[in-house]
Formats: structure tokens, sequence, C-alpha cells
């Protein structure tokens, strides 16, 4: 199917930010891209807001640090990815694609199909891109850089970052060089306790993908006894 059916169902979109200034050029783009954006207000509960959005739209665009405007007390990815689970069309809009977004971003990837850059955001073109990928998840199922296959992840270090845990690992079958951070909360809980320099874990990943940002984790566990870990990738 064209990128044309499946924006079919998508006009009235609604913009989350905080920011005015960023919220109207995101709107012009929209405008720009063919849709129908307005301004939605702040409040309530991240189910509550999330309710009132796919009320009133067929799709949403979420800034990611909401907190710092005082617009909610909720993060932008979180709303997204509960619209997402509602199978409401939404993209997730940051310039924090780095280190930070590793920590705030990543516990939620799973339920997010796109995260666009705020520049890329700009672009009615791939606005209406990234719509359709939102689309095609949820008729279809994730694509294939977006698929989970269980691999191995070896620990580098645990540290902790604004007060948050965290993890970097070498994920394999993705970079034997380069590591990957996510929070410790990822694990499973009764495993936490033993993650440390040195230890293995198994997870569900997404490991096809050439980005390091769009890598996530699902059922993130210590690995089992070492003459098993042939079988894990």
């Amino acid at each position: 199917m064209t990128t044309e059916v499946f924006l079919k169902s998508i006009k009235s979109v609604a913009v989350v930010d905080d920011d005015d200034d960023a919220a109207l050029t995101i709107i012009h783009a929209l405008e720009d891209a063919g849709f129908l954006p307005f301004r939605q207000p702040a409040g309530g509960t991240v189910h509550e807001l999330a309710m009132i959005i796919k009320a009133n739209s067929e799709a949403a665009i979420c800034d990611h640090r909401l907190r710092y405007g005082g617009f909610a007390d909720i993060s932008g990815a979180e709303l997204a990815a509960t619209l997402i689970e509602l199978r409401h069309p939404t993209i997730l809009a940051t310039q924090y694609l780095d280190q930070y977004a590793d920590i705030a971003i990543r516990s939620f990837r799973s339920n997010l199909p796109v995260v666009m850059r705020r520049e890329v955001a700009d672009e009615p073109d791939e606005l209406r891109s990234a719509f359709a990928r939102c689309k095609v998840e949820l008729r279809r199922g994730k694509i294939k850089e977006r698929k989970l296959m269980r691999t191995l992840l070896s620990v580098q270090d645990v540290t902790d970052v604004g007060n948050v845990k965290v993890v970097d690992a070498i994920v394999h079958g993705w970079s034997p060089r380069d590591t990957v951070r996510f929070p410790l909360d990822l694990v499973a809980e009764p495993d936490r306790a033993d993650v440390n320099h040195g230890a293995f874990l198994t997870a569900l990943t997404n490991f096809s993908t050439e980005l390091k940002v769009d890598l996530y984790f699902e059922d993130v566990r210590l690995a089992p006894p070492a003459d098993t870990e042939d079988e894990l990738g």
C-alpha cells in the first residue's frame, strides 16, 4: 500500500508541546503536509490526557520534555507510548537523541514506532512518512528493523546518571565495540542486584536496526549458564 492509503484516515492531529514557538512551527509543517493540526491544552494524568487526545484527533505528535515548560507532570515518551497502546498513531519529537534519550526514552521505545529529531519534524514530507509508518506498525506489526530477537548482552558498566541507575552493555549481533545504555529497571527485578561489570544478560531486542537510538529491549534477565550461550546469538 502507498503512503496515501495509510494516511487516508488521518486529518486532525493533536500537537502536544510546552513551547509556544516550537508548537507553532510544527503546526505550520502539519498544515503544509495537508493535516488539520491543533494545540492540545495541558492537564490530567497520562491516561486522562491520552483519552482526550484520542477522542479529539486521528493522530498526535508529542514533544518529549513536557515537564520543563510546566505542561504536565509526564514525559512525551510516556504519553506517546500510551497513545500507541490505544492504537492512536503518534510521533515522538525530541532534540535529545543522545545518552539522555537512552535513559528517558528507551523504557518506552517498544511502543514508539517513530522517534524524530525536532528539526526533522518541521518537514512536511517527513511528517507524512512518519505517520504512515505508525499506521503500518499498528495495522501489520513491527517492521523488520523493529522486530525482536533473543540475544546476549555483555555488561560493561553500571552507573548512576541523574539519580537513575543505568547499564552500559555490548549488544551481541549489533556491534561488538559500541556500548548501548538502558535503565536498570528494564532488567527483571529479581536479577537487578546481580547486574554488574562482566555479567551477561539475555534480552529480546531489535538488533537488525542500524541506529543505536532505535534499539529497545524487552524480557531482560540474567543469562543462563555459559554452556547455553551459543544458542542466544
